[in-house]
């Protein structure tokens, strides 16, 4: 009689603590985008780009699911920013070009408290160049302080949005989303942060 072994996952995963997210978020003047405040950075981001985001349903969804993922600066605000943390399924799928960034099947994403194997930077927008400047800090501390064990994805909705991936190290994806960007994990300890 021959016994199967399940294989072992042994690509890095965290629990994001929302805390922590919120402390690096915060340091950059950036809270989570509830209500009124989200409804405007979604007109001001799709103004930006000049292209839809996720319905507002979808946003808020992901927002309860996930305790990470939308966030504000400035009031009146003057920037939007989206976090998505990705499953285990959501990695791999991101990878393959599976993941729908727009409408996301819930399996594809990591729920508040459950491993994290990767993030996907749905938005950064700003609409001065301060704004810009601080959701571009913020992300940089959540991206080193928070989630460095991860790899990192995002896709260039303008021309210089993807330049300042490369910039940043981020590499194309083969066989991923359109425009799809990737930066590795900075750092290949496993870590878990409350």
């Amino acid at each position: 009689m021959t016994v199967e072994k399940t294989p072992v996952n042994t690509r890095p995963s965290m629990v994001i603590g929302i805390e922590s997210a919120t402390k690096a978020m915060n340091e950059f003047g950036l809270r989570a985008a509830l209500g009124d405040e989200l409804v405007a950075g979604k007109t001001l981001t799709e103004d930006l780009i000049g292209a839809p985001l996720a319905d507002l349903t979808v946003l808020e969804e992901l927002q309860s699911y996930t305790g990470v993922t939308n966030w504000v600066l400035g009031d009146p605000v003057s920037g939007f920013y989206i976090v998505l943390p990705l499953s285990n399924q959501g990695e791999m799928a991101i990878r393959s070009g599976n993941l729908v960034p727009s409408d996301p099947d819930l399996a594809h994403v990591a729920r508040r408290g459950e491993p994290c194997f990767g993030i996907y930077i749905g938005v950064y927008a700003g609409a001065t160049k301060e704004a810009r400047k601080s959701i571009m800090q913020a992300s940089a501390m959540l991206r080193v302080g928070v989630v460095g064990c991860l790899p990192c994805f995002g896709r260039g909705a303008t021309e210089e949005g993807a330049n300042g991936m490369l910039r940043l190290g981020f590499k194309p994806v083969d066989g991923g989303l359109p425009d799809l960007f990737v930066q590795e994990a900075l750092v290949s300890s496993k870590k878990s942060v409350a």
